[in-house]
């Protein structure tokens, strides 16, 4: 249950009208923080040219044209060299707009009084003298002075640093030389309500609050890779390193071996084997694929608020989930109500007075609307029993002077009216709660003291209906003599007016989703608010394992079992327990999500490897702490955005094959050639070389990105945390399939100079074997090689590489710049054994068995 102060009429009560705040938004602007200014055109440009690999090959275009006289070549490594600068922009520019799309789609809403009417607007769009109301778990939209406060306290600590709440209150100190921490009066933009709930008068927005200050320097501040970016930087730095020590004692070897005459082609062949080394898109490539499986996850309502969590949602193996939205529909209706005498009435046949008292708490001590519907789905329900008119004239005529908010903690409401005969405390909560503070009943008409038989009887009736699967609510109230300053202390010598059975029906789809889980290899567990029954009922219609069920009791007693897997169901947990429950599953190994949506869920989100916050009906203090934000609440959302992390992932992992592999055989070709056939000269030049690395590093690698996810993806149990995107292990297999791929190259070139072919023309057999072995090992890297459940952007791109492949072969201003020539007949043959025979045999290795 939430605690919204609702709209009542007040001085200023209708707030702005829409067009006088059109007005102001035109004269103020939006209410938005300074972000970061993107870096020019130029600026993006010349970070990419500044690269070390960019910088070596200028370097070696410069001394082949000015030294060398290469002039054509140095003009043409340039030129590629800007073409790959250029790709790096549009893939840096298509990551940029993918996470650009996120922040529109996680932009923060606030709930406003407008031309008399409460109304959800986007918080860009407040102007000052907007009337907002907060409650406990929303982020402050803007500089709010308090017009109006119910126990409001607020989380200033991003301000002030200071750890405890703040309380808050109307008239309270504003002044602009007051400390920020002692303006008590204020709620300030960015902070978070942690108690209560208020009403405030927009006074500063945008750059102007008290947060624009700091935001400005936020934005200065670079957003730090994620650890898979730093990986993958820092494995291109190692092969980098290893390829200039390479190319180096390559070079210092054909200066030893040949004289100094050699000079020209031991400097081509070592900045030819320094180009082949380093796989230059890597970086990029899996910028984009990262940034595009986002996006894709937020089309599915799972908004990522950190890129790390995809590389953490691949390992999750237990997750644990609340019961309320995440697997029910958490739209609550009425089931029954059960008299103090243990009587079941319809919710339309109660007797008169209990049925006036019972609408009295229902209406009052609620703080849901129902035009347009808004609040706690419990209270929405409960404001069913009246019509809308019916409920408007309780309002109306019988206003709120007092509450004490329900929190987790205390699982009960309680506000005070004048009922026309003097002030009334009305409470509803949790039976636990209630029914030990009532010392009376309501029997029929008039109220009489409770005996120890009452109390067990409606405790019975309580778990009778949990067990079915529904919510309980205990109603009570009580005469007081005066208004009280503390309402809290009231909630005493109440008269139990009913139990009402709410009920809240699993999602229809809840139980297959379960279902999916556990096929994922992922452990399942409930941790929920409701009673032990409850929970256990519903779990049971799910199909999570109910063997084992331990309440809040019993972990307060006994602490958190030693392997908490064992346990399927904990209920009547707070969120201090949820937090020891995260400790000790991490304790034992696991990688743990966990879904929240309370203010007191943020720690145990915070703590969570992945937390999950749920954007429907959750708080904005959980959305800031949670990694992912699910937008509908539902497991089956939560399930799809598992799969779509680990496909992201597994396409990661595609790419990194297919980059390190083919360029690994490019290094394997050069070094062979130059050990086996030293009369053959440079087998490949340093163009034809930037050539292979522009096409495969491109189109192909990034369509391996968005590669469709295996269909046993789910079926496969989670990978380890500690797994690394680049092993040794995997090192070594990826030097075998490139050595496959050299192979085939070599056996071309080796078939070229049996049919004694001359050089410029076997070099263009070894130079397009492995362009067609690199594209087409493309396809073995993908989803299904050869069968009609195609990556149809990967078929595109490879038609595109060949194409553009044989453009340089039959162009003569092309064969020029590229030292290529027409292949005669029995080149073709030497290409076609050279470039296919690779990727045929790596494709049947795939499919006879596990790579």
């Amino acid at each position: 249950m939430t605690t919204p102060l609702r709209d009542r009429p007040t001085p200023t009560g209708t707030g702005l009208s829409g067009d006088e705040a059109a007005r102001r938004l035109a004269e103020h602007g939006r209410n938005e923080l300074p972000r970061a200014e993107t870096a020019s055109l130029a600026v993006r440009a010349l970070a990419q040219l500044r690269e070390p690999m960019a910088v070596l090959l200028v370097a070696a275009a410069t001394i082949s044209g000015a030294v060398l006289g290469e002039v054509v070549d140095a003009v043409a490594i340039v030129l590629i060299v800007l073409v790959n600068a250029a790709i790096a922009l549009v893939q840096e520019g298509r990551a940029a707009e993918a996470l650009a799309a996120l922040e529109e789609l996680e932009a923060p809403t606030a709930t406003v009084v407008r031309d008399g009417r409460q109304r959800v607007v986007d918080a860009a769009v407040l102007v000052p003298g907007d009337l907002v109301l907060v409650q406990a778990g929303d982020r402050v939209p803007a500089d709010l002075e308090l017009v109006a406060g119910d126990g409001l306290e607020a989380d200033e600590s991003i301000l002030t640093g200071e750890s405890l709440p703040t309380a808050k209150r109307a008239g309270g100190a504003t002044a602009p030389d007051v400390p920020i921490g002692d303006r008590d009066g204020l709620l300030h933009s960015g902070t978070f309500v942690t108690r209560g709930a208020g009403r405030g008068e927009v006074v500063a927005t945008g750059a102007q609050a008290a947060l624009g200050a700091i935001a400005q320097q936020l934005a200065e501040i670079e957003r730090e890779p994620t650890p898979l970016q730093r990986q993958l930087a820092g494995l291109t730095r190692r092969l980098g390193g290893a390829a200039v020590l390479v190319a180096s004692g390559t070079f210092l070897l054909i200066l030893l071996r040949n004289g100094s005459g050699s000079a020209d082609d031991a400097f081509l062949t070592a900045v030819a084997l320094a180009v082949a080394a380093v796989p230059e898109g890597l970086a990029a490539v899996t910028s984009v694929a990262l940034a595009l499986g986002v996006r894709r996850m937020a089309r599915r309502g799972a908004i990522v608020r950190q890129l790390p969590a995809v590389e953490t949602l691949g390992a999750v193996d237990v997750l644990v989930v609340d019961k309320t939205g995440t697997l029910t529909e958490n739209r609550m209706r009425l089931a029954s109500v059960t008299t103090p005498d243990g009587a079941g009435h319809a919710p339309d046949a109660l007797p008169d007075a209990v049925a006036d008292a019972l609408l009295d708490v229902a209406v009052l001590c609620n703080d849901a609307e129902l035009d347009p519907p808004t609040g706690d789905p419990t209270e929405q329900a409960l404001l069913a029993l009246a019509t809308p008119d019916r409920a408007a004239a309780l309002r109306d005529t019988r206003p709120r002077l007092a509450a004490a908010p329900f929190t987790s903690e205390r699982m009960r409401m309680s506000t005070v009216h004048d009922l026309g005969d003097g002030p009334w405390l009305l409470v509803k909560g949790a039976p636990e709660q209630v029914l030990p503070r009532c010392s009376h009943v309501l029997d029929g008409t008039t109220s009489r003291p409770a005996t120890p038989a009452d109390h067990a009887r409606l405790l019975a009736k309580a778990e009778e209906h949990a067990a079915r699967g529904e919510r309980l609510l205990a109603l009570g109230r009580r005469r007081l003599p005066a208004v009280p300053t503390d309402v809290e202390a009231a909630e005493r010598e109440l008269t139990a007016i009913a139990l009402v059975a709410l009920r809240d029906p699993p999602r229809d789809h809840a139980a297959t989703s379960v279902e999916q889980v556990r096929s994922a290899g992922v452990t399942l567990l409930m941790a929920t608010g409701d009673h032990p029954a409850t929970a256990r009922a519903i779990a049971d219609e799910v199909g999570i394992a109910t063997d084992r069920c331990l309440a809040g009791t019993d972990l307060d007693h006994d602490g958190v079992p030693d392997e908490p897997t064992d346990v399927g169901v904990y209920a009547r947990v707070a969120p201090e327990q949820k937090l020891a429950l995260v400790d000790r599953l991490q304790a034992c190994g696991h990688t743990v999500a966990m879904t929240g949506d309370g203010v007191n869920d943020a720690p145990a989100l915070q703590r969570a490897d992945i937390g999950v916050a749920l954007g429907a009906s959750g708080s904005d203090v959980a959305r800031a702490a949670a990694a992912l934000v699910i937008t509908d609440d539902d497991l089956a959302t939560i399930v799809a955005a598992v799969r779509e992390g680990r496909g992201i992932y597994d396409n990661l992992r595609k790419v990194v094959d297919y980059l390190v592999a083919s360029n690994l055989a490019e290094v394997t070709v050069v070094i062979a050639t130059l050990l086996l056939l030293p009369a053959f000269g440079v087998p490949l030049f340093p163009l034809q070389l930037l050539w292979i690395n522009l096409l495969t590093d491109g189109l192909p690698a990034l369509a391996l990105g968005v590669d469709p996810v295996d269909d046993d993806l789910m079926q496969r149990p989670p990978r380890r945390a500690s797994d690394r995107l680049l092993g040794l292990p995997h090192l070594r297999r990826l030097a075998l399939r490139a050595v496959v791929l050299a192979g085939g190259a070599l056996c071309g070139l080796a078939i070229a100079r049996a049919e004694g072919l001359p050089t410029p023309e076997a070099r263009t057999v070894l130079f397009t074997s492995l362009v067609v072995a690199q594209v087409l090992y493309a396809f073995v890297v993908s989803r299904r090689p050869f069968s009609g459940d195609r990556n149809t952007w990967l078929v595109w791109s490879a038609i595109g590489a060949l194409a553009l492949h044989g453009v340089i072969l039959v162009v003569p201003a092309a064969q020029i710049v590229f030292d290529t020539v027409v292949p005669s007949a029995a080149a073709l043959g030497a290409i076609a054994v050279g470039g296919l025979v690779p990727p045929v045999v790596l494709a049947m290795v795939k499919r006879t068995r596990h790579w």
